[in-house]
């Protein structure tokens, strides 16, 4: 392996985790393999329906082609009537500066040491009302 894909994950909120807000707050990373940098990384509570597009922070201004630094997201995501009181995924994706971005699935990566293994981040969670 010379390079890695491009990846993405989400630390906040953890897996299994109940939140009572209305507006849920996601924050995680995202980097890529070959220096290049992170230009976006969308979340999604809807099975990938719709996304809002995550604010970039540290690590953001990276040089060009020598971006080999974690780069933090968050985001704000506001829970629709729909999926209050319900459990729900979030889900992360990046891209990166060459446009390459994170599949959905596992399936058309499988491999048999799972090695590379990059499609979106999913955490579930629940909202309680």
């Amino acid at each position: 392996m010379h390079e890695l894909p491009v990846q993405s994950a989400i630390v906040s909120p953890k897996p299994g985790s109940t939140t009572e807000l209305d507006d849920l707050e996601v924050k995680g990373f995202a980097w890529s393999g070959g220096g290049r940098g992170i230009v976006r990384v969308d979340v999604s509570i809807d099975e990938g329906k719709t996304w809002i597009t995550a604010e970039l922070s540290d690590g953001k201004d990276q040089c060009y082609n020598r971006a080999w630094a974690w780069t933090f997201w968050e985001a704000s995501v506001p829970v629709p009537a729909e999926l209050q009181g319900k459990e729900f995924t979030v889900l992360c994706r990046a891209v990166d500066s060459a446009y390459s971005t994170q599949p959905e699935r596992p399936e058309p990566l499988w491999n048999l040491r799972g090695l590379n293994c990059n499609c979106w981040h999913r955490v579930p969670i629940r909202h309680q009302e």
